[in-house]
Parts: C-alpha cells; structure tokens; sequence
C-alpha cells in the first residue's frame, strides 16, 4: 500500500482507528468484569451514511476496508457487497453476524 497516497493514507487510518476500538472495548470489558462492575455504555455515534444506499439496507464497497460503522450504517437483515479488494476489519464482521447483515463478494 502506498502510504503517500490520500485515499490509501485515509484507508490505513480508518483501519487503525477499528483495530484499536476493538482492542479499547476488549480492555475496558475485561476491568469492568474483574471490578465486578457493569460496562459502561458506548457513546452514540451517526452512523457512516456514505457506503450505505438511500434504503440503508444494502451497499457496496469496491475498494478499502468494510468497518464496523459501515455494517451498522446498513441496518439490520441489510446486504453489503464488496469488491475482492476489500478487506472486512474483525469488529464489522462480528457486527455483521450479530445483526444478521450478509457480506456479498462480487468479482469486478
């Protein structure tokens, strides 16, 4: 990947930025639990509208990373078809089956 480009450079950033939202939710999971405590709740976010179609239940990602903001920005029971280029980060794929959202690759 060349990191000089913008939109690879905006890529490995919006990449980054999910491994370590996973990795904070895992950590703050494990001290609430060994607290004995309940977890806090995670602030509400707008969901990610750009990869989305106007219904929100189904879109398509040529190229990139599939987030876990965009399979929340689908919705439940919704359709997202990728490109054999996108790489699915583990947060959007677990969002993905918990909300019932089917991932879909299609060859360009």
């Amino acid at each position: 990947m060349n990191t000089s480009d913008p939109v690879s450079s905006d890529l490995l950033r919006e990449v980054i930025r999910e491994v370590v939202r996973e990795v904070v939710r895992e950590v703050v999971a494990e001290e609430v639990a060994a607290a004995g405590g309940a977890a806090p709740r995670p602030a509400r976010r707008r969901p990610h509208a750009a990869s989305a179609g106007p219904d929100r239940s189904a879109a398509r990602i040529e190229r990139g990373a599939l987030t876990e903001r965009q399979v929340r920005a689908v919705g439940p029971s919704g359709t997202i078809r990728i490109g054999k280029a996108v790489v699915i980060t583990p947060l959007a794929r677990e969002r993905a089956k918990s909300m019932g959202v089917e991932i879909v690759r299609f060859e360009e």
